[in-house]
């Protein structure tokens, strides 16, 4: 099936999502941007603002790297009130993930801090910016694809390749929607969500933490805290705000 709603028709779709929104009340579409982080930059966005692209040809993803969405992916930045860096990281990962459940009717991944997966292969990703004026998480799904450069063949999915046939104004719809609702949800609900998908505990990874690398078995995951793991000599804490994958696959 081939995508049937034309830009034109984006901003009509994308209000009726707003109409069931608390936190966000106006969208700007635009047709082309490199990131529509930097987008919402230039349009000087309040929070309550959304910024969508219809195609996005310079997106970032974590420590630098690219996630260009093309006519193909979902790319969506939110204009919110500043807040703890974890947290905006674990409220994008739980709409992301909601909304990739209400296309696909099953359940998927969150590998930490905020990618989601789907038959261990990367689905969508989330990158927040922020400033002490305003937050921008943005996130970005795979939506048509069907191929892939070969750098990403065994690392990246799309919802189509899951079996998913949607347009990408409904994923957007639905990214908003599931971002209002995750901003209103209790934290102890949203650390659930993230537990009951977290792809992680039990598999040993290398992190840097604190300007060292750390190798062990996750054991537990809190994603507003920190990381428990076993390593050869006993069980360390790694502290949120200062630990990360090394071994990550973080280039969408």
């Amino acid at each position: 099936m081939s995508e049937s709603v034309p830009i034109e028709h984006w901003p009509k779709r994308l209000e009726a999502a707003l109409e069931q929104c608390d936190t966000f009340q106006r969208v700007h579409v635009i047709r082309e941007t490199d990131s529509t982080q930097d987008a919402a930059r230039r349009l000087n966005v309040l929070p309550g603002d959304v910024v969508v692209a219809w195609s996005q040809t310079g997106g970032r993803g974590r420590r630098g790297r690219s996630w260009s969405s093309g006519e193909e992916g979902a790319a969506i930045t939110f204009a919110i009130e500043p807040g703890q860096s974890e947290r905006l990281a674990l409220i994008g990962a739980v709409a992301a993930a909601r909304a990739a459940e209400e296309h696909l009717g099953v359940q998927v991944a969150i590998k930490w801090p905020n990618d989601i997966y789907a038959q261990d292969l990367k689905l969508a990703g989330v990158l927040v910016e922020q400033s002490d004026a305003i937050s921008l998480p943005a996130i970005g799904m795979n939506v048509l694809q069907t191929t892939w450069p070969p750098e990403l063949t065994d690392k990246a999915i799309s919802l189509r390749q899951l079996g998913a046939e949607v347009d990408r104004v409904d994923v957007l719809a639905s990214l908003i929607v599931g971002m209002d609702h995750a901003i209103q949800t209790d934290e102890q609900e949203l650390i659930e969500f993230f537990k009951a998908r977290d792809c992680l505990k039990g598999v040993t990874r290398l992190f840097r933490s604190e300007d060292r690398d750390i190798k062990g078995r996750i054991l537990c995951i809190e994603p507003l805290e920190g990381i428990l793991i076993e390593t050869e000599a006993g069980e360390v804490w790694l502290p949120a705000t200062k630990s990360r994958l090394l071994d990550s696959s973080d280039i969408l």
